[in-house]
């Protein structure tokens, strides 16, 4: 009995020492998703409930496919109307952050950012959540402080654009050309605000949190 006593602290001790190795250099153990599905009623689909979905995905962290695949679980659960409006509630959060300083703090974020990055900057940002999503519409300069990679190649996430669609597509048998139009009001033909300018000094002016971690880039 002793020596199976000394045996399990050393496997503690093991294990610990494993622990200390992989996140003693300021490494986290990646967020590992909600298990509990969120309760959605059977009437029409809520601005909230879009959210919580969101939300609810977004806790697999930088996890891509386990945060796709959780909101696709989701969205399987949804009636037809509901997705679309889900993809209403999406086009909508896709409306309100086509800003020209949204776009400059993704120009400084990324070092450098096309019409169709931006596009894809804006869906990476609805996919981390409400909270973080309007935080960043209140301050733009605030994405200097979410745990995002320093990397220029990161900030974009196309694939959770098509999510709802495909699902819609997939659960009605129809094409996507189908799919209802939610009731908002279409995309502007330009950002709203005005344009952000591409010299350092206005930029690091404009953003200088953004400028202090990225700046480098540019």
């Amino acid at each position: 009995m002793a020596g199976l006593g000394r045996f399990v602290i050393f496997a503690s001790i093991a294990a610990a020492l494993a622990l200390i190795v992989a996140y003693g250099g300021g490494a986290r153990p990646a967020k590992q998703g909600l298990q509990r599905p969120v309760a959605v009623g059977a009437g029409p689909l809520g601005r909230d409930d879009f959210w919580a979905l969101v939300d609810h995905s977004a806790t697999w962290g930088q996890d891509a496919d386990a945060q796709l695949a959780d909101l696709r679980t989701s969205l399987r659960r949804l009636t037809p109307s509901q997705i679309a409006a889900f993809q209403g509630y999406f086009d909508e959060a896709m409306i309100r952050s086509y800003r020209w300083d949204l776009w400059g703090a993704a120009y400084v974020a990324k070092g450098g950012a096309s019409d169709d990055g931006f596009e894809y900057f804006q869906r990476w940002l609805i996919s981390r959540g409400r909270t973080d999503f309007e935080r960043v519409l209140a301050d733009p300069d605030a994405l200097a402080d979410l745990a995002i990679p320093d990397a220029q190649s990161d900030l974009e996430f196309e694939a959770f654009g098509y999510v709802a669609p495909d699902i819609w597509s997939a659960k009605t048998g129809q094409a996507l050309s189908q799919m209802p139009e939610a009731d908002v009001r279409p995309r502007p033909s330009a950002p709203s605000g005005t344009p952000f300018k591409k010299e350092t000094s206005h930029l690091a002016a404009r953003y200088p949190k953004l400028w202090k971690r990225f700046g480098t880039w540019l």
